[in-house]
């Protein structure tokens, strides 16, 4: 438990600034598989942009055919702001309590003013899966609030759950665990995905046009790994960091009764 920050961060951080645009900072998350990046001018830290505030930007859109594409708009205008850094040489389980008190997913770290790493809930995740064996049970951790939605649910509702906090599982009209969204795959997902051709009625007669659909069904990601409650979290952990997930489905038998993900792995760091 004595491990640093430096031990864990990620040194080759990723930044953009203020005037670069939100499709700039979605394909290079796209691009490097990471979900937050460093918002500086010159040498200095002055925001954070994450792909929660990507699916913020998409849930203020309108209805699915008015979308307009947000990659235009700036980062400026959806990073936080003076974001809490922490130093290399502080604890692990110290900016683990940061995090879990603050509620963000990741800390830049920084060294006599200047940037020098990262360090995100996928870190602390590698800190846990390796050092907290047999500390929690995963039922110890795992929540039992999740939003259950059907698969033909539209991106724009998907996109508001998410940006409120909630995890969000795909259920079928049987009640069958069909998949899980993300934060990431809200943000990320792609925009040439399906297309439905809908009739209109104009003066010469009834017209076809092509509407793009966008609903849950399409951009979830169904996490084949199913987790006990009674099993050590760090297995959990462990699972996390090989598939690149950031939650998991809990089951008692055939039945779901929970999700554990990064942030309760963080908080049981900063509870040990």
């Amino acid at each position: 438990m004595m491990a640093k920050v430096k031990d864990y961060m990620t040194d080759r951080v990723v930044t953009v600034t203020p005037r670069d645009t939100l499709g700039r900072a979605r394909n290079l998350m796209l691009e490097r598989k990471i979900r937050r990046l460093v918002v500086v001018e010159g040498n200095n830290v002055v925001g954070i942009i994450t792909a929660t505030d990507i699916a913020k930007a998409l849930a203020r859109r309108g209805a699915p055919w008015r979308w307009r594409n947000p990659e235009n708009s700036l980062i400026d205008r959806f990073m936080t702001r003076n974001p809490v850094t922490i130093g290399p040489d502080e604890l692990v389980r110290t900016a683990s309590k940061v995090m879990s008190e603050k509620g963000i997913g990741g800390l830049p770290v920084v060294k006599d003013s200047s940037l020098v790493g990262i360090l995100t809930e996928t870190d602390i995740s590698r800190f846990f899966a390796e050092s907290m064996r047999g500390s929690y049970k995963i039922k110890d951790l795992m929540d039992e609030k999740y939003q259950v939605i059907p698969p033909n649910t539209n991106l724009k509702k998907v996109a508001k759950l998410i940006a409120n906090g909630s995890r969000v599982l795909i259920v079928g009209s049987e009640g069958n665990y069909l998949g899980m969204i993300t934060e990431g795959d809200i943000a990320l997902w792609e925009p040439n995905l399906a297309k439905k051709y809908v009739l209109i009625p104009s003066r010469t007669g009834r017209i076809s046009v092509d509407v793009r659909v966008k609903t849950a069904r399409h951009i979830m990601k169904e996490i084949e790994i199913r987790l006990n409650p009674e099993e050590d979290a760090a297995k959990a952990a462990r699972y996390m960091i090989e598939w690149g997930v950031s939650a998991i489905p809990v089951f008692d038998g055939d039945e779901l009764v929970g999700v554990v993900d990064k942030k309760a792995l963080v908080r049981g760091v900063a509870n040990a």
